[in-house]
């Protein structure tokens, strides 16, 4: 819907909403009335059984937007709708009763980790919580742990060992099961494979889809790597200094990037989109403050395309040809549709 400010779900599959995500704002204070502007609007949907990627270069607001969801960051303004109710708003008890339906697993799989912990009772920590006896873990929850350990690739005899004595890639294996011990709706994954090598990343991303279908998962999957995100989600929301500018099917959006922010991490990456060329991954400049970004489009520091309304008037999410793909942008630069 042009002017809208956001991009709805799939229109022609009836997709309903499983998180609705609306005007999100996140501020930081940093001394002397300065606050940094972490998010600024950012609008979107998820569905259930979806892969949402979000993905943008580092201090763009990616992880802001995650650990808001899930309230580890206080928001300032919008709404984060979950089964008709709004996480933004709720407080105490009833915020603490729905978190066990949305986990999260970190970026760096080590130290997020408790090292002091065996990993059995670090995976069955929330079993122990929610359980039938609380602050204890029973038989069946030893169940459980071999369960999800097994799942995850870990085997169960090596639940007595500490975080310290896994390799990273294991040890995002251990913090994707601990996810799962609650049997969460949605599973945020903050960087999930930017701390591992080349070579278990794959590893973790395989697990990660298997995890999905076997659980009946929704993820939100947060990278900086758009090759990475491509593979794994189902629509990508491309985010620019809090702001969100592009949002598609990972097909369209790859294919038929249009925004120039979205061109220029396509054409960074070691096999671009056909219709990106490599010279646009050139950005001039650098990366403006989030404490006073600019007016406008906040792109428009660094964007070859950018004339005068670029820099009075902010571009709201609009729809763009007849697939499911929305920008933010005055100039959006014309693509060659395949047929």
């Amino acid at each position: 819907m042009a002017g809208s400010g956001h991009a709805p779900l799939r229109e022609d599959e009836g997709l309903e909403p499983l998180l609705t995500v609306r005007d999100l704002e996140v501020e930081f204070p940093v001394g002397r009335g300065a606050v940094v502007h972490a998010v600024s609007g950012i609008s979107f949907d998820v569905a259930e059984g979806e892969t949402l990627g979000i993905v943008g270069e580092s201090g763009c607001g990616k992880s802001t937007v995650a650990k808001s969801i899930i309230r580890l960051n206080e928001i300032k303004s919008g709404s984060v709708d979950y089964q008709g109710r709004d996480l933004a708003s709720l407080k105490g008890e009833s915020l603490r009763r729905v978190r066990p339906d949305l986990q999260m697993i970190f970026q760096d799989p080590i130290s997020s980790l408790n090292p002091r912990r065996k990993v059995r009772q670090v995976i069955s920590e929330g079993l122990a919580v929610w359980g039938n006896k609380p602050n204890t873990v029973g038989s069946w929850s030893q169940g459980r742990v071999d369960e999800l350990m097994l799942a995850v690739g870990i085997d169960p005899k090596f639940g007595d060992r500490r975080p310290h004595q896994f390799s990273g890639g294991q040890c995002q294996r251990i913090g994707l099961a601990r996810a799962l011990a609650l049997d969460p709706k949605v599973l945020i994954c903050d960087e999930p494979v930017s701390a591992l090598d080349v070579s278990v990343q794959a590893q973790v991303l395989n697990l990660l889809e298997d995890m999905k279908r076997r659980y009946g998962l929704t993820l939100l999957f947060i990278s900086h790597d758009l090759s990475v995100v491509k593979n794994v989600s189902d629509r990508i929301m491309v985010m620019y200094l809090g702001k969100a500018c592009e949002i598609g099917s990972a097909d369209e959006l790859y294919e038929h990037p249009r925004h120039p922010y979205t061109r220029a991490l396509l054409a960074a990456i070691p096999e671009p989109a056909s219709t990106v060329d490599p010279f646009e991954g050139d950005i001039a400049g650098e990366l403006p403050s989030p404490i006073n970004p600019p007016v406008g489009c906040r792109f428009n520091t660094r964007c070859r395309h950018a004339t005068e309304i670029c820099f009075t008037n902010e571009p709201l999410m609009h729809r763009v040809g007849e697939a499911d793909h929305y920008l933010a942008c005055h100039h959006p630069v014309e693509v060659t549709l395949r047929t």
